[in-house]
């Protein structure tokens, strides 16, 4: 099953993910094969908002083009987010913080509907997926030094497998499988594929 509507990917959100607090019912996902034990004992906790907007055309995600000068994933797609910070409470706060530092979103104006399975990503980050209602009127408002486009894609077409294309590469002495969901000029790929393949899964695959 695939993607039938807003309100239905709602409450699947709300009944499937874990609540905002979070009860330990997903597990992770990601690119552990990849790690070494010496790798896992220093991953750092990391957050990202998946944030739909419901657009009168049709509800979208945003998604976020990360400049090429970033330490990490430079130039790659992105969701709003990053490490989680000693001042913030949980994950979902540190997505709400990051979010509002890179596209300008008041914390205050999410309306948190869940959390998703935590990806555990090559570069030794554990990133747990925040999904979260935005304002149908909301404007970006990015910044320069942390984003260099901001963009959004139909949630339809991100909760149906036909566009997540699956791909091989060869990374770290392996050959690693990932998915890309290519839209509009903007490859969506990698970690922010997994990613999302990982809430479709979990969202539509147990029907």
């Amino acid at each position: 099953m695939s993607y039938a509507g807003l309100d239905d990917f709602i409450e699947r959100v709300r009944t499937r993910l874990d609540p905002p607090l979070g009860d330990g019912r997903l597990t992770e996902g990601g690119d552990m094969d990849f790690l070494t034990p010496e790798d896992v004992a220093i991953i750092r906790p990391a957050a990202v908002l998946f944030g739909v907007i419901p657009r009168r055309e049709g509800a979208t995600a945003l998604l976020t083009l990360r400049p090429t000068t970033m330490a990490d994933h430079a130039g790659q797609v992105a969701l709003p987010g990053g490490k989680v910070d000693p001042l913030d409470i949980d994950e979902v706060a540190a997505a709400l913080r990051e979010a509002h530092e890179e596209v300008g979103i008041a914390p205050q104006d999410v309306d948190v509907l869940g959390k998703g399975a935590p990806y555990v990503t090559g570069t030794r980050y554990r990133i747990t997926p925040v999904v979260g209602l935005l304002p149908n009127d909301f404007v970006p408002v990015p910044e320069p030094g942390e984003v260099a486009a901001v963009f959004e894609t139909p949630l339809s077409f991100l909760m149906n497998t036909a566009n997540h294309t699956a791909a091989e590469t060869f990374y770290q002495g392996k050959n690693r499988r990932y998915y890309e969901m290519p839209h509009n000029g903007y490859r969506i790929w990698g970690v922010t594929a997994g990613i999302i393949r990982r809430l479709y899964q979990t969202l539509y695959e147990s029907d």
